[in-house]
């Protein structure tokens, strides 16, 4: 379930070559932002509220050098806590231009901890990516990647998909991005399906732009609409809601508060 967390926005279907260390300049978020989340999951005759989680921005030193520390919890609570029991965190860590330097998850899954550790180290146009996973204190894979591509995980791809233009995007227009799923580099793809008004959990309703998100990963049921993610039509980008389908039920995240955002959110 939390993966409609991790993967709020992912983006870019352009063929084109780029060069693997991909600096971006920032202008959407800053440190002290933290927005909180509503889950909800839904299988069969089940319609619920699973728990709660937040995504918050910090800066520190990473390695003697100032980046941004950004950390993910979630956690189930009510009726879903007697079916499955979920407390993770996920921690990246980008420099202040958003290049991936990071990710680190520790996550307690009904009667599954997992741990994952990934690090990227850079040299002209190639990164070399180590990542290593450990479930129920069992070596489950330890392996050195290399790829000429800018890539994500699951928690810098949120902040990098912040940054594109949606206002230079026509309806239709769709965009990739490399993503790192464990061990393996796949390639993430999202349409954008126009602007939507959509309500969030703090009784206020947001334009947003609504974005369909296509993986090619076997932790989704429909290839074709893994997700829908809706976001802020504003500097911000904040991530609103979105939806996702998995091989058991699907899930919501429903924003419910924020705080520390840059600029001033638009809502009716």
């Amino acid at each position: 379930m939390v993966k409609v967390i991790y993967l709020f926005f992912i983006i870019f279907l352009l063929t084109v070559k780029v060069q693997a260390q991909c600096p971006i300049e920032n202008t959407f978020f800053e440190s002290g932002e933290e927005i909180s989340y509503d889950l909800y999951f839904k299988y069969g005759l089940l319609n619920t509220k699973a728990g709660v989680s937040s995504l918050k921005t910090s800066e520190v030193a990473y390695n003697g050098v100032p980046a941004y520390k950004m950390t993910l919890l979630a956690k189930s609570n009510g009726v879903i806590n007697k079916i499955f029991t979920l407390s993770d965190t996920l921690t990246c860590y980008m420099s202040k231009d958003l290049i991936p330097l990071a990710y680190i998850k520790n996550a307690h899954e009904g009667a599954e901890h997992t741990k994952e550790n990934t690090t990227y180290s850079y040299k002209e146009s190639e990164v070399t990516i180590k990542t290593k996973l450990t479930r129920n204190d069992k070596l489950r894979f330890d392996e050195t990647l290399y790829t000429s591509s800018c890539i994500y995980d699951m928690m810098s791809v949120i902040y990098y998909a912040r940054t594109l233009d949606f206002t230079k995007m026509h309806k239709g227009f769709t965009t990739k991005v490399v993503f790192l799923s464990g061990k393996n580099k796949v390639n993430m793809h999202i349409d954008l399906q126009g602007i939507e008004i959509v309500k969030a959990n703090d009784n206020k309703k947001y334009n947003c732009f609504k974005l369909i998100l296509k993986i090619e990963d076997k932790a989704f049921e429909d290839k074709k609409e893994a997700m829908t993610v809706y976001v802020t039509n504003d500097n911000n980008r904040l991530p609103v809601r979105l939806n996702s389908n998995l091989k058991i039920g699907s899930t919501s995240a429903i924003m419910k508060a924020y705080k520390g955002n840059r600029y001033d959110v638009k809502s009716q």
